[in-house]
């Protein structure tokens, strides 16, 4: 199963977009890529989009109708285990990925076509404490269930386009691990304002419950 926030899910559902393995640059059809037709889509129960706290449980399960052929352009990531605790530590440097906005991004200001990233960019930054993302974050903010990274200089950040991407980082058998997912932003790399994430940690008993449950049927 992929992982996605439930913005992803919303353009899903009315936009129809194809879940792709191993693209690269949008505008070329890769001989890489794989596109995998859906069977079925699983919103987290506690998600309300503009209900209290913002965003809180913001993420959704997408079952693929086949297998992703893994190769030298498909590999996976893990899940954090349980027992090593939230690996979203302040301090903690992590990863993301995506075809989102490349310029900085005032919050309401509208995106062309020429903004958006043809082919896959990441970008590398520290986690912040849950205190400074609080004060913030501008909303109501759950830090049990979410936090925040960036450089806070308006130099590097996620950005709209990105959400449902993996915030990743080594764990301590240097293997990476996704330890949350893009969910929202004050607009993007602005100056003293950072990108929020969805926490893996909190959620794993439901998405391990609902992997089971599903390749059990």
């Amino acid at each position: 199963m992929l992982i996605l926030t439930s913005e992803q899910l919303i353009l899903l559902c009315f936009f129809s977009y194809q879940i792709k393995a191993g693209d690269h640059n949008l505008s070329v059809n890769e001989t890489s890529q794989q596109e995998i037709p859906l069977q079925r889509i699983f919103v987290h129960p506690r998600f309300k989009p503009m209900g209290a706290p913002f965003f809180d449980g913001d993420l959704a399960l997408v079952k693929l109708s086949q297998e992703v052929e893994l190769g030298g352009f498909v590999r996976t990531v893990c899940l954090p285990e349980k027992s090593e605790g939230d690996l979203a530590i302040p301090n903690k440097r992590g990863t993301v990925a995506g075809w989102g906005v490349t310029r900085p991004l005032k919050r309401g200001e509208r995106v062309s076509l020429d903004d958006v990233s043809k082919v896959l960019r990441h970008a590398t930054f520290a986690i912040k404490s849950d205190q400074l993302c609080i004060n913030k974050s501008g909303i109501q903010f759950n830090s049990t269930t979410a936090f925040c990274a960036g450089d806070g200089k308006g130099n590097s950040d996620s950005c709209q386009g990105d959400s449902g991407g993996a915030f990743v980082r080594k764990a301590r058998n240097s293997k990476w691990v996704v330890i949350g997912i893009v969910s929202w932003g004050n607009g993007c790399a602005q100056k003293d304002q950072y990108g929020y994430y969805t926490r893996i940690h909190p959620f794993l008993d439901w998405i391990k419950e609902t992997m089971e449950t599903e390749d059990g049927e």
